[in-house]
């Protein structure tokens, strides 16, 4: 199977420590604190993916309300949490490869789910009031075991140990509201020398409960520009911007533009534009930091007793989908120096961005659909300026583009870049770019039907 298979290994792995999986430790004195860290984990080569896990009390349920990270993009490419709701097979050592080239040590004999994801030197993100991601016990968590993964995208020089992780503030006081993660994921095939490659998704909202969507965090790699998803409404066609994001930025869960109560019959559009100006090969969807990526995680809240926690989708849309994006979907946010500079080269992580424009004592579900959009721009923007949290958060929302960069026209679809200059591809050039962009067809074709499979299974297996 080829590489999407990496998403069930590092979602199902474990640790053993002399055959036995580390408990999870107990909270820093005084506090609800967690510490979560890798231990040591030695990066052998370039995009290795490493695991550890931490066992959770099977009689003590809990809930996380915070995540902070502790972790800098110049060691680590990204993180994700994941929980195990089955048993673990076993390890000998701490940590493992649970992905890309590694075979993957261990696995989960039942269902996993992702709670928390971070990369390019985000923040930390803390849930409503009310709200917790529910792990541990005997009741309806049945998460229990708790994995971290890192991508390490260059290997550590000799000698050197990681021990990244992350900060979890969890509470044994019973939730409201549970927390929960909509996956939604995309293979993206983007031909050499285009300016503008769209791969698109359209998921169908499948719930008994109403979930409320209040923050997102968009992903890709180096080729992506600007990555967006929007509420649609299948029956009039209209569309509503949810979030839009420069995946070149710190990946962190930003506020939606506002909070989205979505039900069963309702539809979300996803759409990642990439640029392959300057490539000179097909990129194609995968693990290391030269292949591509597709993804936007949503975090809603639902009801305790009967919300569904975790959800995928991936299907392909339908003309109807396809007319519906808005033509500035493929805009790009405007350039912001101080946001692509810290990507790079932030410093360790440990302030909270609050990801809702909730400060009741619980949240907020709207259920006026006859009010006017504009009043809940206005209130959530009324509230950013309030909070110094959103300081960042705010910057990647449409409405703050200026006039002049929306009115900007679309670049033509074949530029080639030279010496810092941008000129349109002649015939013969484009002629060459087709004729190295065909061969090995027969190659090209085995490895989608690898994507294809692979990606069914992941599905089956990751999401049962």
């Amino acid at each position: 199977m080829s590489f999407w298979l990496f998403l069930i290994t590092v979602v199902c792995g474990g640790v053993n420590h002399s055959h036995g999986f580390a408990d999870m430790p107990q909270p820093l004195a005084g506090t609800n604190t967690y510490q979560l860290r890798m231990p040591g984990a030695i990066a052998t080569m370039d995009d290795d993916y490493i695991c550890t896990a931490f066992k959770l009390d099977p009689e003590k349920e809990m809930f996380i309300t915070q995540f902070r990270v502790e972790g800098t993009a110049e060691r680590a490419h990204h993180m994700i949490l994941s929980g195990c709701a089955g048993d673990m097979s076993d390890s000998s050592t701490p940590s493992w490869k649970c992905g890309s080239h590694g075979t993957g040590k261990v696995s989960c004999s039942g269902p996993t789910r992702i709670l928390y994801a971070w990369a390019k030197n985000a923040d930390g993100t803390r849930l409503p009031p009310s709200v917790g991601f529910r792990i541990g016990g005997t009741g309806k968590s049945r998460v229990k075991y708790l994995i971290i993964q890192v991508h390490y995208a260059n290997k550590l020089p000799p000698g050197v140990r990681d021990y990244s992780g992350l900060d979890l503030e969890i509470t044994s006081e019973p939730q409201k509201y549970i927390a929960g993660i909509l996956l939604m994921l995309a293979l993206p095939e983007i031909p050499p020398h285009q300016a503008v490659v769209n791969s698109d998704i359209c998921c169908p909202i499948d719930v008994t409960v109403p979930i409320h969507i209040f923050a997102a965090r968009v992903h890709a790699h180096g080729l992506g520009t600007v990555v967006t998803s929007y509420k649609y409404n299948p029956k009039t066609q209209a569309t509503e911007l949810i979030v839009k994001g420069n995946p070149q930025w710190p990946q962190a869960f930003y506020p939606t533009t506002r909070e989205f109560a979505m039900t069963k019959g309702d539809e979300i559009l996803m759409r990642c534009t990439y640029s392959s100006l300057g490539k000179n090969t097909f990129t194609y969807a995968g693990l290391s930091s030269s292949d591509e990526m597709c993804n936007v995680y949503m975090m809603y809240y639902t009801n305790a007793d009967n919300g569904t926690e975790f959800q995928s989708c991936g299907y392909y849309c339908n003309d109807e989908q396809n007319r519906a994006y808005p033509a500035d979907s493929i805009q790009p946010l405007p350039s912001n120096p101080m946001l692509e500079a810290y990507a790079i080269h932030g410093k360790m992580n440990h302030q909270l961005r609050t990801n809702s424009t909730i400060s009741e004592e619980e949240p907020i579900i709207h259920v006026d659909h006859n009010k006017n959009e504009e009043d809940y721009q206005l209130k959530n923007q009324s509230q950013i300026k309030e909070q110094d949290t959103f300081k960042l958060a705010s910057q990647v929302h449409h409405e703050h583009q200026t006039p002049e960069e929306t009115t900007k026209q679309e670049q033509p679809l074949a530029m080639n870049v030279v010496s810092g200059k941008e000129e349109t591809l002649n015939e013969k050039e484009n002629e060459a770019v087709i004729k190295a962009a065909n061969q090995d067809v027969t190659v090209k074709k085995k490895r989608r039907e690898d994507h294809f499979w692979s990606i069914l299974f992941f599905i089956r297996r990751f999401f049962s």
